[in-house]
């Protein structure tokens, strides 16, 4: 097994592969996948020297193939164009002369349609029909891979704005220009490269001058900072919300249509009408034409133009603000919103943990101090605690029950809003009051879901505040229940962890896991060139997915997977050929996890990664795998062609080894469309000098079908069990 140097693939490559494989094999002249953009329809991957398709071609998306396809008008497969009357129809507005034709949606995992997959020839094919499903299988397996990689992209944004954060402005804490230029840039790539839809609004403050002239700079500062808040709430976190300088924002909105900008656009001048801010706001979308850059330009211009066209709210807004300052910064970060507009923000999300639902308590309430107490017989413990003041207490400290406002509020004898502590009668003289210095203060009870008491949930100041009433208590009454849940759950997960970990620990102590070994045969002369190191557990406890899934989870993964090593490598001495080692991203990118290869002899050893919880980021794994590589360790990956997962591994990795997911080796040889997809990954393979090993061969017909696709190597139970060192030492001692 050799290993080949290549840059990485993304779906274009992977599309272009495809797309080759197919004409070879179905026979049609041209083959094309596009999406739609706007009106547009786009090609973003072709083969084909007869039609004259390449990446970039647009065309009406009214006159498409793909739209009469879509709309149920005309079939996927039509092997002779002229018996159906929409594709004549379509043939004739985007004067493409094709005589056979095939136009398949690419549905993402979520049901949605991503783009399509075309092909056409000049000649008709009579039996086009019958090779509808592999295409079909092909179609399926591009979409799913253009949803991942638009997922990805998204993701990647939100990394970017997550790292541009450091670049926002001082004032608003929205972006600044430089954040802008960063995500036009990167954002040109990603429109250009998958034809997405991406629009530009440009708002201006129309008056800041006025403000500042009257109410000082200050004021003018609040008028900004106020319009900056209403900007950022309607947005997704994958759009970004920019100061450009001065009085101008710019809103950079992904995956957005001009209808929908307009839509987002219209509502903004709601809300900033209501909010007592002005501004002219101009729109603009990106086309084939014209790249961010050109949609910015005219998207100041549509603003200018709404600008000049107001000059009676020019005049009016001389003499603004209307009320005052305060008031306006007030409106604008509290007033009530509408309906989200379509398809811009999203709905609002649950916070993720209870320190988040804590300051989101002192932000709605005004106060200094909030906290949740768990009741343990007679002493409570402060499991969260979040305050802008300095106190005697901490998260984790343990107290006694009695004497404390939280105990009184458990017996219903305390009302749940006191305005002023210090002359309350039943808290006036409690020692805590004096302790924490108890102003205001405000607390439920929390009860689990089976109605027991838990606790209570609390929030206080150390100044009274008249103001409070027993409305405000409703506050906290409404993020009681989703607290719990969180509450519980965490405890739950706690609870949990400590098992796993005990158990681990005992399995550990006793020199586990056990190790077998399940040979990898080379098809063509049927000889073992190696064995795969698995790891076995207890038996009746879980499976060894399942072993590894809750050491994940407890964050002792490494420690289970390196002791996994360990023991594979200890018998490494008694076998010949490679040993195929499992480790996951996150052990690998460890320093221990090269300690523990260091003085093993790298190039009988293949490293097949596994994946118990998602790569964000590969380049720590690259990193960490580079010297291992170069000094002759092999990578491979797993389950291939059953999930994302894997295939985010091979274009990331460029393994030396591709691993065949057991789903796709069952039944492969009555199946027609695991044959299809089989041979669409033998092909990427060959292109990117990887060799392929099938798992989970269970039958000589399976066996069979995969040699005669070409396949490698192989694995499975008709081909030799995993079994301990000694039940192989007859075929694989030295």
């Amino acid at each position: 097994m050799g290993s080949v140097e290549r840059d990485g693939h993304d779906f274009v490559d992977i599309a272009e592969l495809t797309l080759a494989d197919l004409r070879h094999r179905i026979g049609l002249d041209s083959w094309w996948i596009a999406r739609q953009r706007g009106d547009d329809q786009v090609v973003v991957a072709a083969v084909d020297d007869t039609f004259g398709r390449t990446a970039g071609t647009v065309v009406a998306w009214a006159d498409s193939f793909c739209v009469q396809m879509l709309h149920g008008d005309a079939p996927q497969a039509a092997g002779r164009v002229e018996d159906v009357p929409a594709y004549v129809y379509a043939r004739q507005r985007n004067l493409l002369p094709a005589a056979a034709l095939l136009a398949l949606p690419l549905i993402a995992p979520d049901g949605a349609v991503v783009g399509t997959l075309c092909a056409a020839s000049r000649s008709p094919h009579e039996h086009l029909e019958e090779l509808l499903p592999t295409v079909q299988v092909q179609a399926s397996m591009l979409g799913a891979l253009l949803a991942h990689e638009l997922r990805l992209a998204d993701e990647v944004r939100r990394a970017e704005r997550a790292e541009r954060a450091a670049h926002t402005d001082a004032l608003t804490e929205v972006g600044n220009r430089r954040s802008w230029d960063a995500a036009l840039a990167a954002e040109e790539v990603r429109a250009a490269r998958y034809a997405s839809a991406t629009s530009v609004l440009i708002v201006d403050v129309d008056g800041l001058k006025a403000v500042n002239d009257s109410a000082g700079h200050h004021a003018g500062d609040d008028l900004l900072r106020a319009t900056a808040a209403l900007l950022g709430q309607r947005v997704r976190d994958s759009d970004l919300v920019a100061r450009l300088g001065g009085d101008e924002f710019g809103l950079l909105l992904t995956e957005t249509d001009l209808a929908g900008a307009n839509a987002l656009a219209q509502q903004l001048r709601t809300l900033l009408s209501a909010a007592q801010v002005q501004a002219s706001i101009g729109v603009a979308t990106r086309t084939g034409d014209d790249g961010l850059l050109g949609v910015w330009r005219a998207a100041d211009a549509a603003m200018y133009a709404e600008k000049i066209a107001r000059k009676a709210d020019d005049r009016r807004a001389a003499s603004f603000p209307a009320a005052p300052v305060a008031d306006q910064v007030a409106a604008a970060t509290t007033r009530a919103t509408p309906d989200a507009v379509v398809p811009a923000a999203p709905e609002a999300k649950v916070s993720s943990s209870v320190d988040d639902l804590l300051r989101l308590i002192t932000a709605q309430l005004g106060t200094e101090v909030a906290f949740v107490n768990t009741f343990d017989g007679e002493n409570r413990r402060f499991r969260n605690l979040v305050s802008t003041i300095d106190l005697p207490i901490a998260v984790g400290d343990v107290t006694p029950r009695a004497g404390t406002y939280c105990q009184l509020i458990a017996d219903e004898a305390l009302e749940t809003v006191v305005p002023d502590a210090l002359v309350h009668p039943l808290v006036k003289d409690l020692p805590i009051t004096q302790t924490l210095g108890i102003g205001s203060y405000l607390g439920v009870p929390l009860h689990r879901a089976s109605g027991e008491l838990y606790g209570t949930l609390c929030s206080f100041s150390q100044t009274s505040d008249p103001g409070l009433r027993e409305r405000d208590s409703e506050v906290l009454t409404a993020i009681a229940a989703p607290m719990m849940r969180l509450i519980e759950t965490e405890d739950n997960d706690v609870t949990q962890r400590h098992a796993v970990l005990a158990r681990l620990q005992r399995l550990l102590d006793g020199g586990g896991p056990d190790i077998v070994y399940q040979p990898i045969v080379r098809l063509h002369g049927m000889q073992a060139i190696g064995v795969e190191a698995l790891s076995r557990f207890p038996a009746d406890t879980a499976s060894p997915a399942q072993w590894f899934a809750d050491a994940t989870k407890a964050g002792a993964a490494l420690d289970l997977e390196l002791r996994a090593l360990a023991n594979a490598c200890a018998d490494l001495d008694e076998l010949d050929g490679l040993l195929t080692l499992n480790a996951s991203p996150a052990t690998i990118c460890s320093p221990r996890f090269a300690r523990a290869l260091h003085g093993q002899p790298l190039r009988r050893l293949v490293l097949e990664i596994t994946e118990h919880e998602p790569v964000q980021d590969y380049s720590p794994l690259l990193t960490a795998l580079a010297p291992l590589r170069a000094a002759g360790l092999r990578i491979a990956v797993d389950d291939t062609g059953a999930g994302f997962a894997s295939m985010r591994h091979v274009l990331a990795l460029v393994p030396d080894l591709i691993k065949l997911d057991i789903s796709l080796v069952r039944g492969i040889d009555t199946d027609l469309a695991r044959q299809a997809l089989t041979a669409a990954l033998v092909t990427f393979a060959a292109a990117t000098g990887a060799e392929v090993i099938a798992e989970g061969v269970e039958t000589v017909e399976e066996l069979d079908c995969l040699r005669d696709l070409g396949i490698d190597y192989a694995q499975g139970y008709y081909l030799a069990r995993p079994a301990p060192l000694a039940t192989h030492q007859s075929t694989l001692r030295r």
